[in-house]
């Protein structure tokens, strides 16, 4: 038996492999999961899961030259040793090593803080879904950059805050336009509650803020008493190695940090961490303790039997070496197959290259008739909330092989080439033929 609910744009049924369905009322629901809108990155994925698919999709890091056969000598002793440690119930904010390890990473983007200051949790989304809870109002606006990363805004539209987009340019999120979009809030009578950025290699932009503009946005935060929500995933995987100072250390009685090691070691071990203001330290760990109890004791040790391996440095830099060949040879093939007028930014680091089409070609329009040709992609429509992102898409460069770079981006040349003469013919179109 399934169950539907019934909105108020009239009945829906599901049909169930029983044959049979439910109509609900839609009172069982509350009405910020009514309001909720399927994720268009999910969509995507879940379209795109067939063999022999080319994916510019998935934000997932290569694996493959993890070093496997020491991670499962270090699992075997962990398990041998302390089994029942690792099997069992830990301290909700995570166990004592994990944390000196984070604090220590934390350091090479100018981060001082104590081990007890961290709050660590199953990925840096759940970090982020914890800190919403906490501090969200129905309402709330939160700024975020234009682009943004769609789980996250998925995060703040659950809690029902509305998400304003802060342009950018290739110095990042433009501190006066956040200036002019305070003031109109503010003149509306919301309530602004704080800014979402990523501001290393950002998802989807690849862009990084200039050390400039970290500090103004920052002044401009705390002069209107909005908190920051930092989120890094991506801050140590700069194609040359170097890193950049993070916006927390000045501004660390309104900043929220987010850490991950889903993209510089494994996504799958579900290990992520928070780095909250003093006086939040204590509600988000109340509100971590609700949904999870404590974070994996198990992948956590194993986190931090990899760190404490010297060479560790040394992976991230071949993985460096890696997405830095990849990248390259995605931006080459572009340079030969994409439809004249296409631009498309330029990362030092990360994963994603942000792409813009001419405009008339709809990427979310398009990305079926991509799939169904071997090859997926993001629209840019995922990457807002207000419609914004048609003739734009964001592409992963960082799990598909070379040759599959290169093949899956001549595909796309072919679709959009195709997309851009029919643009170009239609009655009224600068170029196009009117007898």
């Amino acid at each position: 038996m399934s169950i539907s609910v019934e909105s108020s744009a009239g009945a829906a049924r599901t049909p169930a492999a029983t044959g049979t369905s439910v109509q609900v009322s839609p009172q069982v629901l509350a009405e910020r999961t009514l309001g909720a809108r399927p994720s268009e990155v999910r969509k995507v994925f879940r379209a795109a899961q067939r063999p022999g698919m080319i994916s510019f999709a998935n934000g997932a890091p290569y694996l493959g030259a993890l070093p496997f056969e020491r991670i499962a000598l270090d699992a075997q002793r962990i398990l041998l040793e302390n089994g029942e440690r690792s099997f069992q119930y830990g301290s909700s904010d995570g166990i004592p090593e994990l944390r000196a390890h984070i604090v220590e990473l934390m350091r090479f983007e100018g981060i001082t803080a104590g081990r007890d200051q961290v709050i660590v949790t199953s990925g840096s989304q759940q970090a982020l879904d914890v800190a919403a809870r906490v501090l969200v109002n129905p309402g709330d606006v939160i700024f975020a950059e234009a682009p943004s990363y769609a789980g996250g805004m998925a995060i703040f539209t659950s809690y029902e805050a509305e998400i304003v987009h802060v342009p950018m340019d290739a110095d990042g999120l433009i501190p006066e336009e956040l200036e002019r979009l305070i003031g109109e809030v503010r003149a509306a009578g919301k309530t602004a509650k704080g800014l979402y950025t990523i501001p290393n290699f950002q998802n989807p932009g690849g862009v990084n803020l200039s050390a400039e503009r970290r500090h103004r946005v920052g002044e401009l935060c705390r002069s209107n008493d909005l908190l920051i929500f930092e989120d890094n995933p991506y801050g140590l995987l700069g194609f040359d190695g170097e890193t950049m100072r993070a916006i927390q250390p000045e501004f660390e009685d309104i900043t929220l940090y987010f850490g991950s090691f889903s993209k510089m070691i494994a996504p799958g071990l579900r290990v992520g961490w928070v780095l909250p203001p003093a006086t939040l330290y204590g509600h988000l760990v109340n509100a971590s303790e609700t949904s999870q109890l404590n974070p994996s004791v198990f992948s956590q040790q194993l986190i931090s039997a990899y760190l404490d391996d010297p060479a560790w440095p040394d992976k991230l830099a071949e993985y460096r070496g890696i997405y830095r060949e990849k990248f390259t040879a995605l931006v080459e093939t572009l340079e030969q197959v994409m439809p004249a007028g296409t631009t498309w930014n330029r990362p030092t680091g990360g994963f994603y290259l942000w792409v813009s089409l001419p405009a008339g070609i709809d990427t979310e329009a398009l990305v079926y008739e991509c799939i169904e040709r071997g090859v997926v992609y993001v629209p840019g429509t995922a990457f807002y909330t207000d419609g914004r992102g048609h003739s734009e898409l964001r592409m992963s460069f960082c799990l598909p092989t070379l040759d599959d770079i290169r093949k899956g981006a001549a595909i796309l040349g072919d679709v959009f080439r195709d997309a851009a003469a029919k643009v170009s013919a239609e009655p009224g179109t600068a170029g196009s033929r009117t007898d």
